[in-house]
């Protein structure tokens, strides 16, 4: 009993590493999005095959990885934060959000006007109508419609902030083990028992999709609140992640059969792609919901199998990384389209302007990052927490008078770098 106590507080290196490539994935697919078939903020000319074959596969389970691993993350952090954890949510969630809406996001409205709506101005004569054209828009009665008109990519922030307010008090209830779901364990072990999950996924998307069907809509809050609520869940009881890691290669076995059947229809038939996204309620919709959500929940959970088995140690890299990451993600759509406006104009291939516009991109949001973590203010309008003084260690010398310095031993002065588990979303 001990020992799972432990094992459950302990910080777990994989969902680290789960977390870097969700959100590197997430920097690349932004990366290609101009030379894919399917409308974005910018386009290249030419678009690529290829790269609409990787936008249907990885759109599949991409956000559900994210929210398994924000859901996850939640665990520790309403461990250690308690009665702090709405504050530090705020902080980390609603002030980058609302920061982005004023300076990160017009940048990528102003070169989607000059693409798309032939505005000819400069960007000062895009920001005095900026303001009145997006509030102006109808969204109808949705807030969460508006997380995405405002926030373009900056929607997960705000989405994430409601979807844990929404599910606190039943994260609080597992937590406190007032809610046992010691029943599931049973079950998923057993051949096929380990999809009982997916169930609640599908039924909601047969259900609610076609009435909600805009993207970020009530529907996808809930579809996407259940990895979440599931990537909590599973911190809770070690015993979990050990049913998984079994089943790993189940997971992936039946992730790629999913995905080929759903790229084939998608392909076969465009309008296949349509019902989809804006599905009605048919035999179709039925269809396409079910495999679409065994894609997300088979792709998921593979991930966090093999990253349980094969990721769970320490590196150097690691605590940078992930403490980056909410910064790095803030910035990088808008360098990726502000780069990439230019890039798609050279004479070029699809390829090499990729590569060209997420070697560029990439490395000038770590670059500003590294901007952003020597100041106090701009730390704060990033998500990230205010710098710790660092201590100065008095080494034992000749040069220091030792009867009027005191000193400490070195074992207790020495800071090590640590990765709150608050730093992350």
């Amino acid at each position: 009993m001990n020992t799972q106590i432990k094992s459950i507080n302990e910080r777990k290196h994989y969902i680290d590493w789960l977390r870097v490539l969700a959100f590197g994935l997430l920097f690349l697919f932004h990366s290609w999005r101009p030379f894919d078939q399917f409308p974005w903020h910018i386009k290249n000319e030419e678009q690529n095959f290829i790269f609409d074959l990787l936008t249907i596969f990885t759109h599949g389970w991409r956000m559900f990885l994210i929210f398994l691993v924000s859901g996850a993350g939640t665990w520790f952090a309403l461990r250690s934060r308690k009665k702090a954890f709405l504050m530090d949510r705020i902080k980390r969630l609603i002030v980058p959000f609302i920061f982005g809406i004023v300076l990160i996001i017009p940048p990528q409205r102003f070169y989607e006007w000059i693409m798309f709506h032939d505005f000819a101005g400069n960007y000062f004569d895009f920001l005095m109508t900026y303001p009145t054209q997006q509030f102006s828009a109808n969204m109808g009665t949705s807030l969460l419609l508006w997380f995405g008109h405002l926030g373009t990519h900056l929607w997960f922030l705000p989405f994430l902030f409601v979807m844990t307010v929404f599910v606190l008090p039943l994260l609080h209830k597992i937590q406190k083990g007032k809610i046992s779901f010691t029943w599931l364990k049973p079950m998923m072990q057993s051949n096929y028992g380990v999809f009982i999950l997916v169930i609640p996924m599908i039924l909601v998307r047969v259900i609610i999709k076609p009435m909600y069907s805009e993207y970020t809509d009530w529907a996808d809050f809930l579809i996407y609140m259940l990895p979440f609520i599931y990537g909590f869940l599973f911190m809770s009881d070690t015993d979990f992640i050990t049913i998984i890691k079994k089943k790993t290669y189940l997971f992936l076995v039946v992730g790629v059969i999913s995905s080929l059947y759903f790229l084939y229809n998608a392909f076969q038939d465009p309008q296949n792609i349509q019902e989809y996204l804006h599905p009605s309620y048919s035999l179709k919709h039925i269809e396409l919901s079910i495999v679409s959500m065994m894609i997300a929940y088979s792709w998921i959970l593979f991930f966090l199998g093999f990253f349980a088995k094969h990721m769970n140690f320490k590196h150097s890299i690691l605590v940078p990384a992930n403490i980056s990451i909410l910064p790095i993600y803030v910035l990088h759509q808008s360098l990726i389209i502000v780069f990439g406006y230019y890039i798609v104009g050279l004479e070029l291939g699809t390829f090499t302007k990729f590569m060209i516009i997420a070697f560029t991109a990439i490395p000038a949001a770590i670059l500003l990052y590294k901007i952003i973590q020597t100041n106090t203010v701009l730390r704060f309008l990033f998500g990230l927490k205010k710098k710790e003084s660092k201590k100065v260690l008095v080494c034992q010398s000749t040069l220091v008078n030792l009867e009027k310095v005191k000193l400490q031993p070195i074992m207790q002065s020495t800071e090590k770098v640590k990765l709150d588990k608050n730093e992350t979303i």
